[in-house]
């Protein structure tokens, strides 16, 4: 049975769901059709590269820190609803300026706010889970949810009309996620500048701690690719907006269902370890779906594994995070971890991904990153081979 604390006795768990399905439908306007926005306006694949790379970047640091303030001082709750509506801004410059480096000044802001929105969430759904954190899916399957209708009816919406609209839904959608998180009141004690830096220390001296980062680094450098040219993918090869818009939705709905369903008993049973190298050889199998059969529904299809590749990493992460994290850290552990994955791989991933895609082809580049995914999966099986707990002394427990 969860242990509870004041907080939570005040605060029901469906107000976090539902902010989870506010802030991801947001996301659902914007995320998959920036890059179309840029090449409508006019950028080379080049740029579109450097602009995918620029906004993981930018989280990498912004996360950490802004969780860093939040712990250090006590208030993550009123820092998620500051960062999130100063997120809008940026965004609704873009309607109006042109150019790559406006586009690069404006995705510095907009990701220097939007960064620390996610592993705030985060740590606030795992304080309310207490020690059932092995449902955390449960709670972000929400955001799958949320995303999943509005990034197909965002498709149908532009499809023939202004791409930015784009933009109008995000500051709406938004806009009631600022609304919903001005209502959260989950807070922590100030913790002491002595303990705090102490917890950092102790975090980064440990080893197991830094080659499960690499782990999730690989992956989400992988999912960089998907995510930023996939889409592009689609465009060349003939498939319409609203068709594009499904193949996002039809992605999030079976995560959606994975993560109510299969992740938890999955996390449960084999560990965080085994569930990203399942993620990185689920990652090498799509990417060769999609190397070799050049076709609008292969594509489409293979999002289906979105939910055991992304999905699976992503829990396994904020479960390995939220049992290693020091005392007192657990905003700054979540960021440092969605840092990895919405920071530093998706970065790596959308810049070398660019390079390779006009470089190499779509296809000759989608099949390099899938055997950087499965030689990946076979190295860090061989090194957790002794490392990884059995289901019965798996530390995730009811």
């Amino acid at each position: 049975m969860r242990k509870t604390s004041p907080n939570t006795a005040d605060f029901p768990i469906w107000r976090i769901k539902l902010l989870y399905l506010v802030i991801y439908s947001s996301f659902g306007t914007f995320f998959i059709y920036r890059t179309l926005y840029y090449r409508r306006v006019g950028l080379d694949e080049r740029q579109i590269g450097v602009l995918i790379a620029l906004y993981p970047l930018v989280s990498l640091a912004a996360g950490p820190l802004w969780s860093a303030i939040a712990d250090r001082l006590g208030i993550r709750s009123r820092l998620l609803s500051l960062t999130a509506l100063s997120s809008i801004f940026p965004l609704l410059g873009m309607i109006w300026l042109r150019g790559f480096w406006p586009f690069f000044f404006l995705t510095f802001l907009f990701a220097f706010f939007l960064g620390p929105v996610q592993p705030l969430m985060d740590s606030i759904a795992l304080f309310l889970l207490g020690e059932q954190r092995h449902k955390y899916s449960t709670i972000r399957a929400f955001g799958s949810l949320g995303y999943a209708p509005i990034v197909w009816l965002t498709g149908y919406l532009i499809q023939g009309r202004d791409i930015r609209w784009i933009f109008v839904g995000y500051t709406f959608l938004m806009g009631i996620g600022v609304l919903l998180a001005s209502k959260i009141k989950v807070e922590q004690p100030p913790l002491p500048k002595g303990n705090f830096v102490k917890g950092l220390k102790a975090l980064w001296k440990n080893q197991n701690w830094l080659l499960f980062m690499v782990a999730v680094f690989i992956a989400m450098t992988i999912q960089g690719i998907l995510v930023g040219y996939t889409t592009l993918y689609l465009d060349t090869l003939g498939a319409p907006e609203g068709l594009i818009g499904f193949s996002g939705a039809f992605g999030s709905i079976t995560q959606t269902l994975f993560m109510w369903t299969l992740l938890p008993r999955l996390l449960r049973r084999w560990g965080s370890e085994t569930m990203v190298i399942m993620g990185l050889g689920l990652f090498a199998f799509r990417l060769c779906l999609i190397s070799l059969f050049p076709l609008p529904w292969v594509i489409i299809l293979s999002q289906g594994l979105l939910g055991l590749t992304f999905g699976a990493t992503f829990v396994a992460a904020v479960d390995y995070a939220a049992r290693h994290s020091p005392p007192g850290l657990a905003a700054t552990s979540q960021a440092v971890v969605t840092g990895l994955i919405a920071g530093l791989g998706r970065s790596f991933g959308g810049m070398s991904g660019g390079i390779l895609y006009e470089s190499l082809g779509p296809q000759n580049a989608f099949a390099t990153y899938g055997l950087v995914a499965l030689f990946a999966a076979g190295i860090f099986a061989w090194l957790w081979r002794k490392q990884i707990p059995s289901p019965r002394n798996n530390p995730t427990k009811d």
